[in-house]
This record gives structure tokens, sequence and C-alpha cells, in this order.
């Protein structure tokens, strides 16, 4: 019933899609967060809907009447750079068939993340693809809540199958990134009872956090807190969040959460640990014994790759850090790259802060830039340790901080034209003043 239901669903928005693809794109990035495909037992699990809406949203761009224009921007010169130089690195590749899959996903996230580059236009159409994301992964962070609270803590929480956040680690690093945009609509929803149920997703969404026993989402989930409390208005409602995840930590939690948990003390003792370090070390080898290239998408796959860089006597897994990962399969160049589409990210918002900040027009201009430097902080942090570097979400994120800087710079840039405009009708206008002499 679920897969008949879903591809009903589906099937039914595709007329819509070919009238406005902007509804492609918020359909595409439902299917990309929330898999509900993936929740399904029949035919529809397997079935390539991504795809699918993916093409007739193209389709519907192509031939429709929308503006297909991108104004340029430092991250979408940053995101070409990168994925050429990915293209680079795939050819010299050790592991050349992985790599190659692997090159041809994140292709394919790029050219939605150009779609989203080129729809996103205004206020409304940003804050209906902050709803989507929220709703689609705020879905497990509510549902992973209420499971770690029925079940008092005792079984982890995990991501739907097949999804880019399948794992317990890489749920706990996505739900701290969607933490931030709920704060976003809580601040910018008038409705009080929708203020209150964000409120309460927000903490189901930590108690979930909690309940995936991810050490590292834990520690991004104490970062991310600190930031909301820093960056938000309203201070007290996230205080009141925290002291009720802390709470819930230490008082319902059961005694092997906390067991695990206090092994973050010395955590370079912990066999996990061990061996993410390992992988960093794996990885580090790479990049030095191939600087320019690296060993191309997931290098760590290739034994005999990993018996000649990595640690004797170490188990192979897979990089369990954006950066060192991205250092081994892109070697510097690459790093350097991924590094700075982080920066410039952040610095667009941090742009839009200081041009919003003492604008009430624009007060959700500098709560969405806040917010969505929050969510960047999460994944920085939570990325240390994860394996997430080309998550989705990360590099649709960044395209909505240049978006944000782009509309709020053309805004800033029409108004003094307008006023100087405005001042030459005013002077148009007055009344000419005859010269006495002339008059003589």
């Amino acid at each position: 019933m679920r897969d008949i239901a879903l591809a009903l669903f589906i099937l039914g928005m595709i007329p819509f899609i070919f009238m406005r693809p902007f509804v492609g794109l918020l359909v595409w990035s439902w299917l990309s967060y929330m898999n509900p495909h993936r929740l399904c037992w029949g035919f529809a699990f397997n079935f390539p809907w991504v795809m699918l809406v993916a093409i007739v949203t193209l389709i519907s761009l192509a031939i429709g009447r929308e503006s297909k224009r991108v104004q340029p921007s430092a991250t979408i010169v940053l995101l070409l750079l990168f994925f050429c130089w990915m293209t680079v690195t795939t050819f010299f590749a050790i592991q050349p068939h992985s790599a190659w899959q692997q090159w041809e996903e994140f292709g394919k996230l790029l050219i939605m993340v150009a779609v989203t580059l080129m729809l996103v236009k205004d206020r409304e159409r940003m804050h209906w693809l902050v709803w989507i994301i929220v709703l689609s992964l705020g879905f497990y962070g509510v549902r992973g809540g209420l499971f770690t609270i029925l079940r008092g803590g005792n079984y982890h929480v995990y991501g739907p199958l097949k999804s880019f956040f399948q794992n317990n680690n890489d749920l706990a690093l996505v739900l701290c990134m969607v933490l931030p945009l709920m704060r976003y609509l809580q601040l910018q929803t008038a409705q009080k009872y929708l203020r209150r149920g964000m409120g309460l997703a927000m903490l189901l969404t930590g108690i979930a956090v909690l309940g995936s026993y991810s050490r590292g989402g834990l520690i991004t989930l104490v970062a991310v807190s600190a930031a909301l409390f820093l960056k938000s208005r309203g201070r007290i409602a996230v205080a009141v969040v925290f002291v009720a995840l802390l709470f819930t930590a230490y008082q319902f939690m059961p005694a092997q959460w906390t067991a695990r948990m206090d092994t973050l003390h010395h955590a370079s003792t912990v066999e996990t640990a061990q061996t993410r370090m390992q992988s960093w070390e794996f990885a580090t080898n790479v990049a030095l014994h191939r600087p320019a290239v690296g060993g191309g998408f997931n290098v760590y796959e290739n034994a005999a790759a990993w018996a000649q860089y990595a640690p004797e006597g170490s188990i192979r897994r897979a990089v369990h850090s954006i950066y060192f990962r991205v250092l081994g399969e892109h070697g510097f160049p690459g790093l350097i790259l991924f590094l700075a589409l982080l920066f410039v990210s952040w610095l667009n918002c941090g742009r839009v802060r200081r041009k919003t900040r003492d604008s009430p027009q624009d007060k959700w201009a500098f709560d969405l830039a806040s917010m969505l430097q929050v969510s960047l902080l999460a994944y920085m942090v939570g990325g240390a340790a994860d394996t997430g570097s080309y998550f989705d979400i990360t590099y649709q994120l960044m395209a909505m901080c240049t978006l944000l800087n782009t509309m709020v710079a053309d805004k800033y840039a029409e108004a003094p034209a307008a006023r100087t405009v405005g001042a030459k009708r005013a002077r148009a206008m007055e009344p000419r003043r005859t010269d006495a002499w002339s008059e003589g």
C-alpha cells in the first residue's frame, strides 16, 4: 500500500513539475532528504524516483519561461573548480570503477545544486525550500526522539536504509545540521501553535541525536546548542531546550549510553577512535605520496593501497573525517577547494548579517544567515570524525548561502539608486526660480 500511495503521489506531481520547475526542485529535495521510498517494502524501494523527478524538472526548466540566469559568485566558481579537479583525480584513481561511480553521483548532485541556484530567487522560494528540508529530515528527528523515549534509550537510532545518513553517526550529524533551520522557522512563524510545535520538534530531534549513541553527535549537539544560544534571538527558548536535553541525557538515558559517552574522556584508548585515527594516517600518507591528485574517490576500498599507506596492522575502513577523506581522495588542491567552499559560504552569511542586523524588514534574512552559519558549524565540527564529505544537504546549503547573499546585496544596491531617482524627480518638480536681472 505504501508503494502504491508513493507512486501515485509522485506521478500525480509530474504535471505540476512540468508547469513549474520549482515544484520539481521541492519534490526532488523531499525525495533526496526524506527518502520516503526507503520506507516502502515493494517495488518503490529501489525505483529511481529521484532521477525521474530530476529529469522531469530539467525538461521543465529547459522548455519553460523560467529564468535560467545564475548570478556569478565565488561559490559557483569554487564548485566548478572542485568538480573539475575531482574529474582529474578520478582519471588517476587507484580504485577506478568505484571512483567513477562516486564521481557520477556527485555530478548529479551538482546539477540539482545548479537548479537551486537558478530557481530560488526570492524570500518566498527560499522559505519553501527550508520548510521542505526541515520536514524531510525533521521527520527522522521526531521519530527517532519518540523511539528513544518509548524504548528507554536502550536501542540505537538509525537513518533509512541506503540513504546518505543510514548509519547512526551520519544521522546524528544530519540532525544537528537541521536543528538551526528548525530554529529559523520557529523565529519566522507567527502562529503560536507552530512555534510550540517546532520547539517540541527541536527537543525530540536533540533526543534522537542522543539516541543515535554517536559520540561525535553528542559533541556536535553541544556545539550547535552553544552556537544557537549565541546567534539566535529569544535565547531563553534555546536555553530551555538545551537544559531539557541535558536532563534527558543524564537522568533518562541508560547506563550503557552513559558508559559509551564517558569514553570521550580517554578517546585515544578506544578501539573505534584508534581505527579512525588510522584512517586519517592512511589518507595523509596517500596525499603525501600523491600530493596533486590523491588516490581518487574511495581509495580506502583498495586493499593494496591500504596495505601500502595505512599503519601496520590497522583495519581497513572508510576515512572518518570530511577533511582527511577529501585530502586522501583529491590531494592538497582538493582539500584547499573544499575548505574554500566552507569558508566562502560562512563569509556570505556574515555579509548578510552585517547588512541586515539593524533592518526590521530584513530580520528574516538576518535569522536565516545566522542559522545557516550554525548548520555549517555543525557540519564542520561533526564532520571532523564523519565520512560525509559529499552529503547532499551540505552543497545545497552552500547554494542557499550564496543565494541569500545575492538577494540582500541586490536589494541594498537598488536602495541607493532608488533614492537617487527619487531625488532627481523631486528636483524636477520644484518650481523654477527666475533671475532678477533677466526680468529687468
